[in-house]
C-alpha cells in the first residue's frame, strides 16, 4: 500500500511538472523565463541588482513586443 502511495504522489509530481513544462512554452512563460534566466546571470557576472533587474526586465519586454506583434 505504501509503494502505491508513493506511485501516486509520483505520478502527481510528474503532473505539475507537465503543466510547468506547458506554461513555459507560453509566450509569456517565455519570456518570464528569458527575463529570469537573465536576470540570473547578470547576478552571477557580478552586477548590481538595479542594473541586472532594469537590463532583464528591458530584454524581456522588447522579446514580449517581438512575439506578441500585430500581423498588419
Amino acid at each position: 500500500m505504501a509503494f502505491l502511495t508513493r506511485w501516486l504522489q509520483f505520478l502527481r509530481f510528474l503532473e505539475g511538472l507537465l503543466e510547468f513544462w506547458d506554461f513555459l512554452t507560453t509566450p509569456l512563460g517565455l519570456v518570464a523565463s528569458v527575463g529570469l534566466g537573465l536576470y540570473s546571470l547578470l547576478l552571477a557576472l557580478g552586477t548590481d541588482a538595479a542594473a541586472a533587474a532594469t537590463l532583464a526586465g528591458s530584454v524581456a519586454l522588447g522579446l514580449s513586443c517581438l512575439i506578441t506583434r500585430p500581423n498588419f
